[in-house]
């Protein structure tokens, strides 16, 4: 009995990432600058996309830039824009890797950069 409730509490572990969660994509370079990287997950069905951003160069201070991310949205209909883009400011630090969170997104497509500041 304990056997089986071990390798039971084992397996809802491993599959909590993939069953429960939601799945981050491969990092990915910015078209423009690939030394900036990105990764997003889709939450709640395209509810919204966690947006997740490093810089490779990153010095001993912050890095601040301007993202372009252009996304697939979740509405649809004969009005509804299949793409859109979206605008975030970004500030990573040699720590933390930055965040932002883009609505009505069902994935992103491409992401620019801009306005690169290494401190």
């Amino acid at each position: 009995m304990k056997r089986a409730l071990s390798a039971f509490g084992i397996a809802i572990f491993l599959l909590g990432g993939t069953m429960w969660g939601q799945q981050w994509r491969d990092w990915a370079g910015a078209s423009n600058n690939y030394t900036i990287l990105y990764r997003f997950r889709v939450l709640n069905s395209g509810q919204s996309c966690d947006m997740e951003f490093k810089d490779e160069n990153q010095g001993e201070s912050y890095t601040t830039f301007d993202a372009a991310v252009d996304y697939k949205v979740t509405t649809t209909g004969p009005n509804a824009p299949g793409m859109k883009t979206e605008n975030v400011h970004v500030v990573t630090s040699i720590h933390h890797n930055a965040v932002a969170q883009v609505p009505n997104c069902a994935g992103v497509t491409e992401v620019r950069v801009s306005f690169v500041q290494r401190r």
